[in-house]
């Protein structure tokens, strides 16, 4: 597969300039992909009862937040989501993905967000683990708008946050190197008590990159 870190964005995209070459592209999925009530519930449903376990500061805590993977294996600090097959319900945003962002996506990772429940995802950088190197990660919004947070790593060089609204229907786009250089979060909020959906599209294959973020 080849190197994709030269990929352009959508015409419909509004490309963000964050300095030193990198940037973030922000988009709307079309209306016709966005489901409505009886469809964000059906997605809602799918949430599993448990919380994974993340460690954290060198300890084994819960996730705040419902996730699981599809397609593909997901691994994060300190374990694996075991991916389950991807479900008919989610193939239109792994098509339309494909299609206009990168064809390489084959991997999905589902956050279901609770306001009620404080649910959040703290800063972090997606690790590169088995993914092809210059894929970028989109992410897709549904559900109540909450805010999208990058700040530039490391964090205690003092770089300021730079937030976007992630609303219903609102699609992100990480490139690799946005990744590596750049923390992103979901804020916890107090005013937010409604639901949110993620659905992240990442790209893995046999001829991964595994070596670990520095």
């Amino acid at each position: 597969m080849a190197n994709e870190e030269h990929l352009l964005p959508p015409s419909t995209f509004k490309v963000h300039d964050l300095g030193a070459g990198h940037q973030f592209w922000a988009g709307e999925l079309p209306k016709s992909l966005r489901p409505g009530k009886a469809g964000f519930e059906e997605l809602w449903q799918l949430h599993p009862q448990e919380f994974h376990d993340i460690a954290i500061h060198g300890r084994m805590v819960k996730t705040p937040r419902w996730q699981q993977a599809y397609g593909v294996d997901y691994h994060y600090s300190g374990g694996i989501n075991k991916a389950s097959p991807i479900l008919p319900i989610l193939n239109p945003f792994l098509r339309w993905s494909r299609e206009n962002v990168a064809g390489a996506l084959n991997g999905l990772l589902v956050n279901w967000y609770d306001g009620r429940l404080g649910h959040y995802i703290g800063p972090h950088r997606d690790s590169p683990k088995n993914l092809l190197v210059g894929a970028p990660i989109v992410t897709i919004s549904f559900g109540e708008e909450r805010i999208f947070r990058l700040r530039g790593w490391p964090a205690s060089t003092g770089n300021e946050a730079i937030d976007f609204p992630a609303r219903n229907g609102t699609v992100f786009v990480l490139p690799w190197d946005t990744n590596r250089c750049f923390t992103h979060e979901v804020l916890r909020s107090r005013t937010h008590t409604g639901r949110r959906i993620s659905i992240t599209l990442r790209a893995f294959g046999e001829h991964a990159n595994g070596t670990p973020l520095p």
